[in-house]
C-alpha cells in the first residue's frame, strides 16, 4: 500500500468524528502530515505516531522529497540546530530516519535541500506522562527499583526457545551464553529460522509491557531492516477480568507474549499490562497504552504490515471497545467469550445484584407471593442456569475458595484482590490499593473510591455535589421480567412485586428502596467515549468471534449476537464479523483465518474503501459456524437452540443491549396482554410515576462513538467528558 493512500485513509478518521481510521497498514493513530501547496523540499511524516502524540523522546520519520530534491544530501535540523540524523535511501526507495533527542513539548524538525525546506512540529511527552487520558489514575504506587515517579526502569531481556523434543513444553528458558543443542526451527516466509525468542520487558505509560520476537543475537536489527524472523505482522494479546489496578503489574506481560504458535509463524507478539482489562478497565488508558506500545515497537523494530488482537472475556472486551473508539490500532480482532464493551455487562451486574437481593430474600416478598427456581431465572432472563449467581460469586464459580464476585466493582469501599493463575490479582472486580488509601464514608471521605465509574472519572465527569464520578447507571422505567410476564413464565403478582421492591443503590453502594437515575450529562459522555460501544467505527476491522456454549455463566452467548445487532444497526450488515459458536476450531485456527483475510485486504490495491475491501477480501470458506455446520443467516436461537439475554433484554430492550438509560412512555394497561387488578395497577403507577421504558426510541444521550477522544487539552489540563483529538499537525 502506498504512503499517500495511507495518509488519505487516515485523514478521514482524524477530521470526521465517528468515521473509522486506518488502512491496510493501520498506523497507531490518524495521519501526521499533508503536502503543503507552497513550494517546499517535500513532506515530513511521522510513521510511529501522530506528530502531536510523540512519546519517549524520539520518532520514526519519513521524508518524501519533492521532485528534483536529493534527500540523502539534505541538512536536518531539530529546533534550529543541525543534527547528525540523515534520511538515507532504503531498499524500498523511501527515506526514513529515527529522530532522537526530542525535548518535552514542541519540537521543530526541518529538512533543507535545493534551496527549499520542509518542516514539521512534533509534540513530545516524557515516558510516563499522559498523552490522551487525564487525570491519570492516582495514586500510582511504583515497584521497588523504579528510577522515577513514572515507574521507569531499565529494559530487561530474556530468552526462550522451542525444543526439537516434542515431549517438552512449548517454550523453555534459553541461555544465550550456553545455548542448548535441541533448538527447533521455525519457517518464516519460506526461510528456516532458529526458534529462539527474545522477550523485551520494560515500562510504558507507568506500567509493564513485553514484546516477543524470533531473534538472532548474531545479527543486527534496525527499524528499516528487521531480521528475517519477523513477518512484519503483530499479534496483541489481552487478559481476562475487569478490575482496577493502581500499581504496575509485571507478572502478566512476559508470560502472555509466549504464544508459540504465533511466534512460529513469524509474528511479533506484544502486550502491555494496561491493555489487560483485569488490571485496568479504563478504555482511554487502554488505548493510550496500546498506542504508546505500538509507537515504541515501530521505532525499535520497524513498520507494521498489519496487527491482530487476541483475547478472551475481558480481553475480548478491550479489543472490541478500543477498536471502535480508537480505530487504527487493530486491523483485525479475534475475540472469545466476548463482551462488546464494559458498559453493558456492568449494567447487567448491577441489575443482577438488585434482582438477587429481592429474589433470594423471601422476607422482601409481599404476602401471597412466592417464587420457584425456574421463575427466578425467567425474571433474570435466563432459562438453563443462574447467570446472576455467577456474577455475584465469580471466583467460587471458577474453582477458587473465596466467595465474592464482580458486584464489588460497583462498590467504592471494596478492595477484593485475589491471586488466580495467569491473570491479574484485580481481575475479579478488585482494587489493589492498601486499605489505608480507600474511601470510607465515615472515616476517610477523601480516600480513593474503588468503583468502576470513579476509575474513569475523566470520561464520566465529576458530580458538582460531592466531586465523585458521575453515576452512569440508571434503572428508572425498567420493567424487570416483562417478557417473562408476557410469556406466562411469571405471574402478574410476581411482576408487580418485583418491580415495586427492587430498589437500587446509592452513590456509595448502599441499598435504597427506590430507583436511581444517571447523573446529568453522563450518558452523552458514555456514548461519545465508546464506554458503550456503538460499533459505528468497526467497519474497518475484521472480526472473528469464537464462542463456547455457556448457559449458566457470565459468558452467556447473547453478547456475540448483541455485537452483531449493533453492526447491523450502523452498517446494515455484519459481513466483517465471523461467528464460530461451539465449533471445533481453535484460536490458532482463527489466527490463520484472520491472517489470510488481512493478507487479502493488504493485497487489494484498488481505490475501494477499507470497509469494502474487508468485505470483498473475506475468504469464501470463512463462514459463520454452529458446531461443524454452516451458521450463515441463522439467528441466535437457531444456531444455539437456547434463548438468552440480559435482564434488560428480558425487560424489553433490544438484543443489541445498547440502551443505558431509556426514554419513558406512559404506562398502557392494555399492552401487557395480562389482567391487573386495580390494586396491582395502582402499585404499577406508583412504581413508574414518570412512565416505563420505551425501547422503540433511542436511549437518553444515545449517540455514536467519537473516534480518538482525548481528555487532555494542549496545555495538559483535563477535559472531563472528553473532546475529539482534532486534525493532526501538517508538514510545511
Amino acid at each position: 500500500m502506498t504512503l499517500l493512500k495511507w495518509l488519505a485513509a487516515l485523514a478521514a478518521a482524524s477530521l470526521m468524528a465517528g468515521c473509522a481510521g486506518g488502512d491496510d497498514a493501520t498506523p497507531t493513530s490518524p495521519p501526521t502530515s499533508n503536502p503543503s501547496p507552497s513550494p517546499s523540499a517535500g513532506m515530513l511524516v511521522t510513521l510511529s505516531s501522530r506528530a502531536d502524540l510523540v512519546s519517549g523522546g524520539d520518532a520514526l520519520v519519513e521524508f518524501v522529497p519533492a521532485s528534483g530534491v536529493d534527500a540523502s544530501s539534505a541538512t536536518v535540523q531539530l529546533n534550529d540546530a543541525t543534527i547528525s540524523a540523515q534520511f538515507s535511501k532504503g531498499a524500498d526507495g523511501r527515506y526514513v530516519s529515527l529522530i532522537s533527542g526530542l525535548k518535552t513539548g514542541d519540537n521543530k524538525l526541518s529538512v533543507s535541500a535545493a534551496g527549499a525546506t520542509a518542516s514539521l512540529v512534533m509534540t513530545n511527552r516524557a515516558n510516563g506522562a499522559p498523552v490522551i487520558y487525564g487525570p491519570q489514575i492516582a495514586p500510582w504506587i511504583c515497584d521497588a527499583g523504579s528510577s522515577d515517579a513514572a515507574c521507569n526502569r531499565q529494559v530487561a531481556y530474556s530468552y526462550v526457545y522451542k525444543s526439537t523434543d516434542s515431549t517438552k513444553p512449548a517454550l523453555l528458558p534459553y541461555d544465550p551464553n550456553n545455548p542448548p543443542a535441541d533448538v527447533d526451527l521455525a519457517v518464516v516466509n519460506g526461510a528456516a529460522i532458529p526458534f529462539v525468542v527474545r522477550i523485551e520487558t520494560g515500562i510504558i505509560n507507568r506500567d509493564y509491557y513485553s514484546i516477543a520476537v524470533l531473534f538472532d543475537q548474531s545479527k543486527p536489527w534496525q527499524p528499516g531492516a528487521p531480521q528475517a524472523g519477523w513477518n512484519r505482522k503483530v499479534v496483541y494479546t489481552h487478559g481476562a477480568g475487569y478490575g482496577m489496578g493502581f500499581s504496575p503489574f509485571v507478572d502478566i506481560t512476559p508470560a502472555r507474549v509466549q504464544n508459540a504458535y504465533a511466534l512460529s509463524k513469524g509474528f511479533a507478539v506484544m502486550t502491555t499490562a494496561l491493555n489487560d482489562t483485569g488490571h485496568n478497565s479504563n478504555i482511554a488508558v487502554q488505548a493510550e497504552s496500546m498506542m504508546l506500545l505500538r509507537q515504541h515497537f515501530i521505532k525499535t523494530y520497524g513498520e507494521i504490515r498489519y496487527s491482530i488482537g487476541t483475547g478472551s472475556s475481558g480481553g475480548a472486551l478491550a479489543q472490541s471497545w478500543v477498536a471502535n473508539a480508537y480505530p487504527g490500532i487493530y486491523d483485525g480482532i479475534i475475540v472469545a467469550a466476548s463482551f462488546p464493551d464494559g458498559a453493558s455487562p456492568l449494567s447487567e451486574i448491577e441489575d443482577c445484584a438488585l434482582l438477587r437481593r429481592y429474589l433470594t430474600d423471601s422476607t422482601m416478598w409481599s404476602p401471597g407471593v412466592t417464587w420457584t427456581a425456574q421463575q427466578k431465572l425467567a425474571a433474570q432472563g435466563q432459562s438453563l442456569g443462574d447467570v446472576c449467581h455467577e456474577w455475584a460469586h465469580g471466583i467460587q464459580a471458577l474453582g477458587g475458595d473465596v466467595d465474592f464476585g464482580f458486584t464489588q466493582v460497583l462498590d467504592p469501599v471494596h478492595q477484593g484482590t485475589y491471586a488466580y493463575p495467569t491473570i491479574a490479582a484485580t481481575a475479579f472486580g478488585g482494587c489493589d490499593l492498601p486499605l489505608s488509601y480507600l474511601f470510607n464514608p465515615t472515616f476517610n471521605v477523601t480516600g480513593v473510591r474503588c468503583s468502576a465509574q470513579d476509575y474513569f472519572v475523566g470520561i464520566a465527569g465529576k458530580r458538582s455535589t460531592d466531586g465523585f464520578a458521575k453515576r452512569v447507571y440508571s434503572n428508572v422505567g425498567i420493567q424487570y421480567g416483562l417478557n417473562a410476564l408476557k410469556s406466562g413464565a411469571i405471574t402478574v403478582a410476581q411482576f408487580v412485586d418485583l418491580n415495586d421492591k427492587i430498589g437500587a443503590h446509592t452513590i456509595n453502594y448502599e441499598y435504597q428502596p427506590y430507583r436511581v437515575a444517571a447523573d446529568d450529562g453522563v450518558m452523552d459522555n458514555a456514548y461519545r467515549s465508546g464506554y458503550l460501544n456503538s460499533a459505528n467505527n468497526l467497519q474497518d476491522v475484521a472480526i472473528i468471534d469464537v464462542r463456547s456454549p455457556d448457559t449458566a455463566g457470565i459468558h452467556h452467548q447473547f453478547r456475540s449476537w448483541a455485537t452483531r445487532a449493533r453492526l447491523d444497526k450502523v452498517q446494515g450488515h455484519h459481513k466483517n464479523q465471523v461467528l464460530w459458536f461451539n465449533s471445533p476450531k481453535s484460536m490458532n485456527d482463527a489466527l490463520d483465518a484472520m491472517d489470510a483475510w488481512l493478507a487479502a485486504v493488504n493485497a487489494d490495491t484498488s481505490t475501494a474503501t477499507l470497509a469494502s475491501k474487508i468485505v470483498s477480501a473475506r475468504p469464501t470458506t470463512l463462514l459463520d459456524l454452529c458446531g461443524n455446520g454452516d451458521g450463515t443467516g441463522m439467528t441466535m436461537q437457531q444456531c444455539t437452540g437456547v434463548p438468552d439475554g440480559s435482564p434488560r433484554v428480558t425487560a424489553g430492550a433490544p438484543l443489541s443491549d445498547d440502551v443505558l438509560e431509556c426514554q419513558l412512555a406512559p404506562l398502557d394497561r392494555a399492552s401487557y396482554g395480562v389482567q391487573f387488578t386495580d390494586a396491582q395497577w395502582a402499585r404499577m403507577a406508583a412504581t413508574f410515576p414518570t412512565g416505563a421504558c420505551d425501547y422503540t426510541k433511542a436511549g437518553r444521550g444515545q449517540q455514536s462513538t467519537v473516534a480518538w477522544q482525548t481528555y487532555l487539552k494542549a496545555d495538559g489540563s483535563i477535559v472531563y467528558g472528553g473532546a475529539p483529538l482534532g486534525p493532526p499537525p501538517t508538514s510545511k
